[in-house]
């Protein structure tokens, strides 16, 4: 049976810094540590989605600088709507779509990175070459948000 391909349009709506933070009082010289975490959420009623990336600059386990930031996506109603899938009630999102989010988002923190560093007075530092694909194998399921009031209603009436 041949999968149907479906269209998923999508815009970038907001890129923000989240937290820049520098600990060091001054730069360590020699080699230093990067890590990096990626988050997704959603907020399925509107159609969008967030990535976080936050990257921590360390020297011997002290953290010398740390960097988040948000991108949000807006999708398509018809595109939004091919990746429901009613059994589970959710969302379920490709692999390569996640990874082309997740890339953007890096690339939006690397920029980020190179002015901030500059105004901070720090050495340019560099956010090397990551591949989303080596992190994000699997397809991202998003499950329904219900809505405080919709949650009351659909909770049953002790006293009728």
């Amino acid at each position: 049976m041949e999968q149907k391909q479906i269209q998923i349009n999508f815009r970038l709506t907001d890129v923000r810094e989240v937290q820049f933070v520098k600990l060091a009082n001054e730069w360590p010289e020699g080699e230093i540590q990067i890590g990096n975490q990626l988050q997704f959420s959603s907020e399925t009623d509107k159609r969008v989605v967030r990535c976080t990336a936050h990257f921590e600059y360390k020297k011997n386990d002290i953290t010398q600088l740390i960097l988040t930031v948000q991108t949000t996506f807006e999708f398509a109603r018809e595109g939004w709507s091919a990746m429901y899938q009613l059994q589970g009630d959710q969302w379920v999102l490709p692999a390569g779509l996640v990874q082309h989010l997740a890339d953007v988002t890096i690339g939006a923190s690397r920029g980020i990175l190179a002015v901030r560093t500059e105004e901070a007075g720090l050495p340019k530092q560099i956010l090397p070459l990551l591949s989303p694909a080596q992190i994000i194998q699997n397809n991202l399921a998003l499950p329904r948000q219900v809505k405080p009031e919709e949650e009351a209603s659909a909770t049953p009436n002790a006293n009728a």
